[in-house]
């Protein structure tokens, strides 16, 4: 169940709507694009009110996570079907599909049936198809979930790549983190029925607006602190002072949670002098350029660190080490 949404986009603007199962991202694209009512408010397209307009009469264009397309139709009429239910000239759908098929990297494939292609390619025809028509909005329904990975980052490359060129105001539902945050000009979190942030990648990756936007968006660490000194930006955690720029909105001894990505963690031995939270080294996680360290520190508080792998080996299981962070990195959050 939606609850008060409010959103808007720009013309030619690239919005991910991204949030758990059952969070209400999908309903909220099925309302946009007229398959479903909403009991109050209103849905408009570049300011005319379109609640009461029925779906097919939208001008908007959707692809679907199960590509959808028509078995009994080969690549080229799957992409001309709406031209032809728009009786469009002869001439312009044909010029609109040969340039869809060479936008698409589908030129060798257009006599080809749906069985016959790759999921990749599948769902290359059912975008293309939804771009014939030059819709004033393109819905996009978890439309990379079905294929596998190597095939979903490249597609994704390529919706990018062809919104841009068309410059089509585009609406995608994910779950996946990862794709919401890449391929978007900004992302709406949604949580319970509502959008909890607004804003782009970077912002709501590096500034997240509450708890559940900080825990849900990547990876973080939550540890809870108490406002030390606001002016100077300050935070006890486990009894040691921590810089934290973003406390300076908070008065003196406001308890706090603090967010802290593993990137920005740093490490050194902890007979090294200097500042920080001693714990000690309990897991390695090896991911290639990067290793995650999991470090436990007093009462039993757990502090995600990725460093280089190269460094990482100077850390090994079951050594003693001290994690610090520049003071601007830490999101802090009234508890």
């Amino acid at each position: 169940m939606l609850k008060a949404v409010a959103l808007e986009s720009a013309h030619g603007e690239f919005v991910s709507l991204l949030g758990p199962s059952g969070c209400g991202k999908t309903t909220l694209l099925r309302i946009v694009a007229g398959f479903e009512r909403p009991d109050a408010g209103q849905v408009t397209l570049n300011g005319a009110d379109i609640t009461e307009v029925p779906a097919e009469r939208r001008n908007m264009g959707m692809v679907f996570q199960a590509y959808s397309l028509f078995p009994n139709l080969s690549v080229a009429q799957n992409i001309r079907f709406g031209l032809r239910l728009r009786r469009a000239p002869k001439a312009r759908r044909e010029a609109l599909v040969m340039e869809l098929l060479d936008m698409m990297g589908l030129s060798a494939y257009r006599d080809r049936y749906p069985h016959q292609l790759s999921g990749g390619q599948q769902q290359r025809v059912a975008l293309a198809r939804a771009l014939a028509i030059r819709p004033a909005l393109l819905l996009l329904d978890e439309p990379l979930s079905a294929l596998d990975a190597q095939v979903r980052v490249q597609l994704r490359e390529e919706i990018r790549r062809i919104q841009r060129e068309t410059q089509v105001t585009t609406l995608l539902v994910t779950h996946d983190q990862e794709e919401a945050l890449s391929i978007a000009d900004r992302v709406a979190v949604m949580h319970e029925g509502r959008v909890v942030q607004f804003d782009t990648p970077a912002t709501i990756y590096h500034r997240p607006a509450d708890a559940f936007v900080a825990t849900f968006i990547g990876a973080s660490t939550r540890l809870e602190g108490q406002v030390a000194n606001p002016h100077d930006g300050i935070v006890t955690i486990l009894g040691v002072s921590m810089p934290a720029t973003h406390a300076k909105g908070f008065a003196a001894r406001t308890p706090v949670m603090i967010f802290i990505r593993p990137e920005a963690v740093r490490l050194n031995a902890a007979d090294e002098p200097g500042l920080g939270l001693a714990g000690d080294v309990v897991e390695h996680t090896f991911f290639g350029a990067t290793t995650r360290l999991l470090i436990v520190l007093r009462e039993a508080v757990t502090l995600m660190a990725d460093i280089q792998s190269t460094l990482a080996e100077g850390f090994p299981v079951g050594s003693r080490v001290r994690a610090m962070w520049p003071a601007d990195a830490p999101q802090v959050l009234r508890s």
